[in-house]
C-alpha cells in the first residue's frame, strides 16, 4: 500500500472530500502543532509506513462537535506532504475522514489531502496538490466543516502538464445551502 500512496505524491493523483451536503459550518480554535496520541497516529497512517514527522501534526479544537480535528502528516514527498484528517470526539472513537477524488474523468475516494490548511474563522479546509513539481498540473480543493464532516465546496483540477501555469478549471462547485 505504501507504494501506491507514494505514487500519488509523485504523479499527483487527485484527492477531495465528501460530495454530500450537510449542515451549517463550525469554527475551529486553539490550533497547535504537536504529536497526536498514538491511537490517532495509528488510525491516520494505518495503511502507510509513515515517513513524515508526526510532531508536525496540527490540532484544532472543534467546539460544536466537542472534539478535536487532527491533520496528521503520513507521507512526505519531494514537493508535497500527504496528510490524513482525523476527528477525535471527546467521548467516543476517533475516525479518519475520507475525501472524494477526481481521477480519470470519474470520482473515487481517498484519505489523503496535500499540504492542507484549516481556517479557524471560516471552518474552511483547503489543499493543493501538484502532479509534478513545476505546479502546472494538479488540483486545488475547498471544503466546509459542518460539525461532523467536511462538505466539498469546490474542486479544481488540470491533468494536462503542458508547462503553462493557467488557472485550473472547476471540476465541481457545490450549490449554495439555503
Amino acid at each position: 500500500m505504501l507504494s501506491s500512496r507514494f505514487a500519488r505524491l509523485g504523479v499527483g493523483m487527485l484527492a477531495a472530500s465528501t460530495l454530500f451536503p450537510l449542515s451549517a459550518c463550525a469554527y475551529a480554535r486553539n490550533v497547535t502543532a504537536e504529536t497526536p496520541p498514538p491511537p490517532v497516529i495509528e488510525l491516520a497512517c494505518a495503511d502507510s509506513a509513515s515517513d513524515a514527522p508526526t510532531g508536525d501534526a496540527k490540532r484544532y479544537s472543534l467546539p460544536d462537535s466537542d472534539g478535536t480535528l487532527w491533520l496528521v502528516p503520513c507521507i512526505r514527498g519531494a514537493y508535497q506532504t500527504a496528510y490524513n484528517v482525523v476527528v477525535a470526539p471527546q467521548h467516543g472513537h476517533a475516525r479518519r475522514l475520507l475525501f472524494a477524488q477526481w481521477r480519470d474523468e470519474s470520482w473515487t475516494g481517498t484519505a489523503d489531502v496535500f499540504d492542507p490548511a484549516f481556517d479557524m474563522q471560516s471552518g474552511v479546509l483547503t489543499d493543493r496538490y501538484k502532479a509534478r513539481g513545476v505546479g502546472d498540473c494538479g488540483g486545488a480543493r475547498r471544503w466546509q466543516w459542518n460539525g461532523y464532516d467536511f462538505r466539498l465546496l469546490e474542486y479544481r483540477a488540470k491533468s494536462d502538464c503542458d508547462g503553462t501555469n493557467t488557472a485550473f478549471p472547476v471540476i465541481f462547485e457545490a450549490p449554495a445551502l439555503p
